[in-house]
């Protein structure tokens, strides 16, 4: 309000000041004009200007008592609305000011009387820790006087208490598991066969196979003994870079003599067999002409051999591919044979057989009939290679990127792996069921029976030696011998095995390989 009336005068004293000069300087310039005489007119002049300024004066003054009137009601207005709140807010503050000394003293009775709760705990505390140390006390005395009754530490009865809770359970553990066992067994037996059954309703095979013979009939024996005796040329070229053997074969004067190839690859034997066969027919025995039929056959086996073996890989629907070197010996198994079976045939059997003994119990046929038709490709280097076929075999199929199910499965199928998978077994199975169907080998009996006899005198031989008895597998293929414990140290097993296999190289005929294992062990039975 103040500073609007201060406002106000000063605007009016400077509007008649304004009006003041503006007319001197009217005077001042008539004056200089010479139109007006100066003494004549500035009294007149002045009491004009006095009285415009009394009038202007009255005016402003006027308009500021109306001004300050209209304030001064506004403020008093003003005055009043404050003074309401303010008492609105005293009364306001009073009741908080109330509201919180309940709350403090409230809170000062909680205080009191935590305190004295407090206080209680602790006493209770207290009392707490002495019983338990009486507890503690009381404990110990009564261990000591069991311990002293019974004669026995706490450490020992927890220990035989631990023992004979752990063989009661043991006790009906093992009845659980002998009586599951049997049930497991029993339904095991009976899916099996059921599965197997099926597997052979379906399965038609071609019994027929085709068995590889290397034997040249030559009806000049004037032939065999110019071109065919034990110096000859013609035979070293034949062999030259193959492992083969060429020998005369001679029944009686009145049937033509043979020649037969032995040893080494059965590429091999098919190769020089080919050629011998057009060098006889078209009477070639000249050394440089040999060499090219030589070359040409092996060109064509070389070929056939790919081929067959990706016919295989086609007839069985395995993908992805298999690498081109285990094609090959795929296809060389064409010209091996064992118990006279073919085993290329064999092989494609196995594969069809494990494939569908999987689709029966529900694994992957693929992955079964890959390890079938991988499962022998080792006998097709046997011959150069030491060892278990099976190894062999699945030393290859790792060399060219098989996996390790698959090489896995392929080591179990002789036991060279003890791999308990579904493969292992299915594997086991289709091998077994391709070797023991009816005309899938010939294997006379009475030699059958002189290896055996043979087998059995040579680990006999080692008796002197510790060697308590023996157990003949596998037709003849692996052999257990057992040692007496005392007699023979874990240091002479290793001699001991070595000296029979080599006594059943010197001594014995049988084909492929015989697996020697020397077991020395411990046993100790006791019957409740």
């Amino acid at each position: 309000m103040h500073w609007s009336v201060f406002t106000l005068i000063g605007a009016l004293i400077g509007l008649i000041g304004g009006v003041v000069l503006a007319k001197l300087f009217a005077i001042r310039s008539l004056t200089s004009l010479g139109e007006i005489p100066v003494k004549e007119n500035m009294d007149a002049i002045l009491k004009s200007a006095e009285a415009q300024r009394n009038m202007i004066l009255e005016e402003a003054l006027l308009a500021t008592r109306e001004q300050y009137q209209v304030e001064a009601s506004r403020l008093e207005s003003e005055h009043e609305l404050v003074i309401g709140m303010q008492e609105n807010f005293e009364q306001e503050l009073n009741e908080k000011q109330s509201e919180v000394d309940k709350l403090a003293n409230e809170i000062e009775k909680k205080e009191e009387l935590n305190n004295q709760k407090k206080l209680q705990i602790d006493k209770v505390k207290e009392d707490l820790d002495v019983k338990a140390h009486l507890n503690v006390d009381l404990q110990k005395n009564l261990l000591i006087q069991l311990e002293h009754k019974i004669g026995r530490n706490k450490s020992e009865l927890f220990h035989d208490m631990r023992l004979d809770l752990i063989n009661s359970e043991k006790l009906g553990i093992t009845r659980w598991l002998m009586d599951n066992n049997e049930t497991l067994k029993v339904d095991a037996q009976k899916f099996a066969r059921n599965s197997l059954n099926s597997v052979y309703l379906r399965y038609q095979p071609n019994f027929i196979w085709p068995k590889s013979s290397f034997i040249v009939q030559v009806s000049s024996k004037d032939l065999l003994q110019k071109y065919f005796h034990e110096e000859s040329p013609i035979i070293s070229s034949l062999i030259t870079n193959t492992d083969s053997t060429i020998s005369v074969l001679t029944i009686n004067d009145e049937l033509p003599s043979m020649l037969k190839i032995s040893g080494g690859s059965g590429v091999d034997k098919e190769v020089i067999r080919l050629t011998l066969e057009e060098m006889v027919a078209k009477d070639i025995f000249n050394e440089d002409r040999i060499r090219p039929i030589f070359d040409k056959h092996k060109r064509t086996i070389d070929r056939h051999v790919a081929k067959i073996g990706e016919e295989a890989i086609k007839h069985l629907g395995i993908t992805p591919n298999i690498h081109p070197e285990i094609l090959k010996l795929i296809g060389s198994l064409n010209y091996r044979t064992s118990h006279r079976q073919n085993q290329y045939y064999h092989s494609i059997e196995v594969a069809r057989l494990a494939g569908m003994i999987a689709e029966e119990v529900g694994v992957n046929p693929i992955i079964a009939k890959r390890a079938g038709i991988l499962h022998d490709i080792g006998k097709a280097l046997d011959y150069k290679i030491e060892g278990s076929h099976a190894v062999i075999s699945g030393d290859y199929a790792t060399r060219f990127g098989e996996s390790e199910e698959v090489v896995d499965t392929v080591l179990a199928h002789h036991d060279d792996k003890i791999v308990e998978t579904p493969y292992a077994y299915i594997l086991k199975a289709a091998d077994a069921m391709s070797g023991a169907r009816p005309g899938a080998r010939v294997d006379m009996e009475e030699g059958y029976h002189r290896r055996i006899d043979g087998i059995s005198g040579v680990v006999n031989s080692f008796q002197e030696q510790g060697v308590t008895g023996s157990a003949i597998m596998h037709a003849g293929r692996e052999v257990h011998v057992f040692v007496d414990n005392n007699k023979v140290k874990q240091k002479d097993i290793s001699g001991l095995a070595e000296g029979i296999a080599k006594k059943l190289e010197s001594e014995v005929e049988f084909p492929g390989q015989i697996r020697v294992t020397v077991i020395r062990r411990t046993e100790i039975t006791e019957v409740a």
